[in-house]
This record gives C-alpha cells, sequence and structure tokens, in this order.
C-alpha cells in the first residue's frame, strides 16, 4: 500500500509539466541568451551617444559668528546660504554671465538653472555646492557664477550699511568708555573680583565690566566684515573641473536593459506556450478563435 502510495505521489501531469517547461526553455534559449544581449548592446550604444553630464564640485566654511563673546554654532546661517543659492537673486546674473537665457523666458531660464544646481549641508556644518552641465567647463563656470553672485549677494545694501555703521561707532564708543573705567577702578585698588564696588557704579563688579568690554570688542570686530560681506576665502574648496561623466549611468542602464529584456522574452514565451496548449483542447481552441476574431473586428 504503501509503495503503491508513493508511486502515485507525483502526478504525471506535475512531472510533465515541469519537463514541458524545461524543453521550452531548451528549445528557445538561444533566443533568451541573443535577446536580452542584443538588447542591452543597443542600450549600451544608446548610452555613449547620449549628452554626457558632469558636475564640478566645491566646499564652502561660513566663519562662526559669536554670541555675547561666545563662539555659536553656523549651522542656520550655512542653511540660509544654500536656501540663498537658489534664490532669483543670486540666480538672475548667473543666467546673464552663464548665457543660459537664450529663447528662454526668465522663469524657464532659473527653472533649468535651479536643475542643475544641488546644495547640502553636512554634519560638519560646511557647504557643498554641486553644478551639472553637459560640458566640464560650463560645470565649473556654473559653480563659479553661484558662488561669485551669493558673495555680491551678502553685502548690505546702503541702509543696512548706515545702520551697521551706526552700531559699529556706538560700540568703539561704549568699548572706549568701558576700558577707561576698568583702567580707573584696576589702578585705584577700588574694587577686587570677588566684592561689589564702594564707588562708581554700585552693585558692578570687574567681572561684570569684563564681560561688557569683550561684548563690545566683538562687536566692533564682527560689525567691519558684516559691512564688507563674505570674503572669497570662504570657499575651501574651488569648483572642480570634472573629468568623469555622472549620467546617464551607461552600464547600470545596459545591465537592467539585459534584465529586463530576459524577463520579458521569459513570460510571452512561456505565454505563447501555454496558449498552444489551450489550443489543443477543442473547446477552448474555439473560445480562442472567438476572441481572435473579435479582437480582429475591433481593430
Amino acid at each position: 500500500m504503501t509503495e503503491d502510495y508513493n508511486e502515485d505521489f507525483l502526478p504525471e501531469s506535475s512531472e510533465g509539466g515541469l519537463l514541458d517547461w524545461l524543453v521550452t526553455v531548451a528549445e528557445n534559449l538561444k533566443l533568451l541568451v541573443v535577446g536580452p544581449l542584443a538588447a542591452g548592446l543597443v542600450a549600451l550604444g544608446i548610452g555613449f551617444a547620449m549628452p554626457q553630464s558632469y558636475t564640478s564640485e566645491s566646499i564652502l566654511a561660513l566663519p562662526s559668528t559669536s554670541v555675547d563673546g561666545v563662539l555659536a554654532a553656523t549651522t542656520t546661517p550655512t542653511l540660509q546660504a544654500a536656501a540663498m543659492m537658489t534664490s532669483p537673486l543670486v540666480l538672475d546674473p548667473v543666467i546673464e554671465t552663464v548665457g543660459l537665457r537664450g529663447e528662454l523666458t526668465v522663469q524657464q531660464a532659473r527653472k533649468q538653472l535651479i536643475s542643475q544646481i544641488k546644495t547640502s549641508v553636512g554634519k560638519d556644518g560646511l557647504l557643498r555646492l554641486e553644478a551639472t552641465a553637459y560640458s566640464p567647463t560650463v560645470a565649473q563656470n556654473i559653480a563659479n557664477a553661484v558662488i561669485d553672485s551669493w558673495l555680491k549677494s551678502t553685502v548690505p545694501s546702503e541702509i543696512d550699511r548706515a545702520d551697521l555703521e551706526k552700531r559699529l561707532e556706538s560700540a568703539k564708543s561704549s568699548l572706549m568708555a568701558v576700558e577707561q573705567l576698568l583702567k580707573k577702578l584696576t589702578t585705584d585698588g577700588a574694587a577686587n573680583l570677588s566684592q561689589p564696588l564702594t564707588r562708581g557704579e554700585a552693585g558692578t563688579s570687574i567681572v561684570g565690566i569684563s564681560e561688557l568690554q569683550s561684548k563690545f570688542l566683538n562687536e566692533v570686530l564682527r560689525i567691519p566684515h558684516l559691512i564688507q560681506g563674505l570674503p572669497r576665502s570662504v570657499v575651501k574648496q574651488a569648483p572642480t573641473l570634472p573629468t568623469e561623466t555622472v549620467a546617464p549611468k551607461k552600464g547600470a542602464i545596459a545591465m537592467l536593459v539585459t534584465l529586463g529584456t530576459g524577463v520579458i522574452l521569459m513570460i510571452w514565451i512561456f505565454a505563447r506556450q501555454w496558449w498552444r496548449k489551450l489550443s489543443l483542447d477543442r473547446e477552448t481552441a474555439d473560445k480562442q478563435a472567438r476572441l481572435l476574431a473579435a479582437i480582429r473586428v475591433r481593430s
């Protein structure tokens, strides 16, 4: 009984079906090999014929800001700079400098230029700028033009400049007054680091005056840089002249086309074999004929 059960456990239909599939693959092996390879070679050739893209890379480091004399992180200013580089204020001069306008409208030229520029801020706080074009020289020129235009945008307007100059004069006057007061107190020996003053400004210590001195000194040193705008020295890595293409990925495209063609051919071969098997049954063959006739009529 057991032997009879084991003999009947694998039906002939299952064994025959698997064998039929293997025979189908063997009969169409040449097509399954040559077809995908030919498609991959064609895709590779098209990849070489397509315009090649090059990316110029540059790195910028914004100077550290200072709050009450203490150096602070520059994440926010760096993010603002990254956003500013893709704004019309920066891009419009670049369009004219590089000659991207042509027959395009200003809005179209902006969209095209934005698609060629990528900015990112790393965990190290550095700003990275990438410019992509169909020519290495053009990509480098675009990156340089973006940096130059952005640096010009950091120069304050006349109104802001006048305000900064007033703040600078006030900071200088305050710094001079604090230095004179601190010098007088330390010379007279009227106070020390741990006790409040006994004359002059009551309740004020030398430590507090020293903190004011540091604050005003920081303003005196920082404001002139704000008036002048950021210098070119913030560019730590000048835009590179790329030598290798970044797109299209010819090898990856050829591989995907090869695999995709192989899968499509495999499905088509098995579907054709399945259709032929169905036609062996008289009733099913009649339905197939009616289906094909209906398709021909509609087409």
